[in-house]
């Protein structure tokens, strides 16, 4: 489903790292493969090195006793059944808990423990929620570009960004009753504003939410359903990014010029709402195929939609609003 373009060296015979294989890509076979670098994950082809990455691209977490076999598999299966219907943030049928990004991997068992309704796991994930937040917090130099002056040709370390934005709607949540505003809604913590904020700024920073350069991450050499996963998970991400913003009450609270970095409202949605949704749901390349219309592929980097941008509606308005997206199969 995902295809990664290199140059081969005929000298060598290469292999596909296991995430390749997995999701149907060409790899370049060199360890660690572009896709791996590009995701923030470990990359098979590179036995020797625990985790490689550009600096940007993931955070070092600490082992924990519930990311480990069956009950781990049991929370990544509750957080999917009963979580990701709701906000369809991750791609379920390209994902897979042995070489994804372990920050991502830990944020969704956190959700998972806590779908269970069970008070065991339910401290459990309140501890390995604090454990994400030490790493979040003393790893910030890895993923916070949103006062970074020069961030020319860095990556978008997507698979982080999903982490922490899961991250900060678990605050939300474990918050509940006990953390209310003063217009009855749960508030997130200083810190937890101020990671969102950071989030915010530096999504914006490198212009994540601009429909043209989501666009320009790709090429037409690449596979078309490449192209439209992830272009569909950057839409998808910028969107709950959105609906956790507005949730959080954050809008109208930072009102000073120099946190306009930080501040998102719907005239920043510079791209046009997520498609074929019963695609995105798709678990196997059967259902893939039988989702995968005539026409879905086509002109994917040829049109960049303008008149159908977020922002367009938001600009016809005048005002910021709460955007109630109904998933479109």
């Amino acid at each position: 489903m995902r295809q990664i373009h290199g140059v081969n060296r005929p000298t060598h015979i290469k292999h596909a790292c296991a995430h390749c294989r997995k999701t149907k890509s060409r790899c370049q076979g060199d360890p660690p493969c572009s896709e791996c670098l590009r995701r923030g994950i470990h990359c098979s082809l590179d036995r020797q090195v625990e985790a490689l990455s550009p600096p940007t691209s993931g955070l070092n977490i600490p082992p924990s006793s519930a990311g480990r076999s069956e009950p781990r598999r049991r929370f990544l299966n509750l957080y999917f059944e009963k979580f990701n219907p709701y906000w369809l943030l991750i791609h379920r049928g390209s994902f897979d808990e042995d070489i994804e990004a372990p920050f991502l991997v830990q944020a969704i068992i956190v959700i998972g423990m806590w779908m269970s309704d069970e008070p065991n796991a339910r401290s459990a994930a309140i501890d390995l929620h604090n454990t994400l937040a030490s790493a979040i917090g003393q790893q910030r130099e890895a993923w916070d570009v949103s006062a970074k002056e020069d961030i020319d040709g860095a990556s978008w370390p997507i698979p982080t960004y999903q982490g922490i934005l899961l991250h900060i709607i678990f605050a939300l949540v474990n918050a509940g009753a006990g953390n209310l505003g003063i217009d009855l809604k749960p508030s997130l913590s200083r810190t937890n504003t101020d990671l969102l904020n950071s989030l915010v700024g530096s999504c914006k920073r490198l212009d994540m939410l601009y429909y043209p350069s989501i666009l320009a991450r790709y090429s037409q050499r690449d596979s078309r359903p490449y192209i439209w996963l992830g272009i569909e998970e950057t839409k998808r991400f910028n969107l709950a990014l959105y609906r956790v913003y507005r949730a959080a009450s954050v809008v109208g609270k930072r009102a000073d010029d120099a946190d306009t970095h930080a501040r998102l409202t719907a005239r920043d949605l510079r791209f046009p709402f997520p498609t074929h949704t019963r695609l995105w749901k798709t678990m196997s390349m059967a259902e893939w195929g039988s989702a995968a219309g005539r026409g879905v592929f086509d002109h994917l980097l040829d049109d960049t939609m303008e008149e159908m941008w977020i922002s367009r509606a938001h600009e016809a308005l005048g005002i910021d609003w709460e955007l109630e997206y109904t998933p479109q199969d």
